[in-house]
This record gives C-alpha cells, structure tokens and sequence, in this order.
C-alpha cells in the first residue's frame, strides 16, 4: 500500500517536472489573472472588458501557444494537431478568466 501510494507521487513529480509548457502556462494566466482583477478592482463594464480583453498578454500567450506546440511536435504529433491544440489551450485559459469576469459583475 505503502509502496504505490510512493509510486504515484514519483510518478506525478516526473511528471511536473517534464512538464515543460508550465512556466509559459503560468506567466500567461498569471498576466490573465492580473488584468481580471485589476478590471474587477475598476469596476469596469463588460463592454470596455470586452474591448480590451483579447490584446491582453499577447506575449504571454505566444510564448505558451509555442511551449504548448514544441512539447507536442517532440511527441510526434503533428503540427497541425499541435497548433490545434494550442489554440484550444489558450481558448480555454481565456474563457476560463473572461467567465471570472462576467461572475463578478452584479446581477
């Protein structure tokens, strides 16, 4: 029992380690994060959000769009599969941070 709950853990920390899209991924929805709140902070409508929003940590997100990319083409998947993936990544990170935004308008 002991010995596959330490296998899980080796297994999941070789995993974190490998993971090698997690710095981009990070910075990108911490830049994501920041702007949320700071447009929360601000009282900000969901028009003005709206307009802003997707110019929004450009360099972020490009630099995760290719982390995500490189890490799938060294798997052999190919790049139309990879940037497809990408592209769903940094979807789902910004719907993700829009719908905090939306929630936290009044009702």
């Amino acid at each position: 029992m002991i010995s596959s709950g330490l296998a899980i853990l080796l297994s999941v920390a070789a995993f974190q380690a490998s993971d090698t899209t997690r710095a981009s991924r990070e910075a990108f929805t911490a830049c994501l994060r920041q702007f949320v709140e700071a447009s929360i902070q601000s009282n900000k409508t969901q028009a003005a959000f709206d307009s802003e929003y997707p110019t929004q940590c450009a360099a972020q997100q490009a630099a995760y769009r290719a982390a995500v990319i490189r890490r799938d083409t060294a798997s052999r998947i190919g790049q139309a599969e990879a940037q497809e993936a990408a592209d769903l990544a940094v979807e789902d990170a910004r719907v993700n941070f829009s719908e905090r935004f939306a929630m936290s308008l009044p009702q």
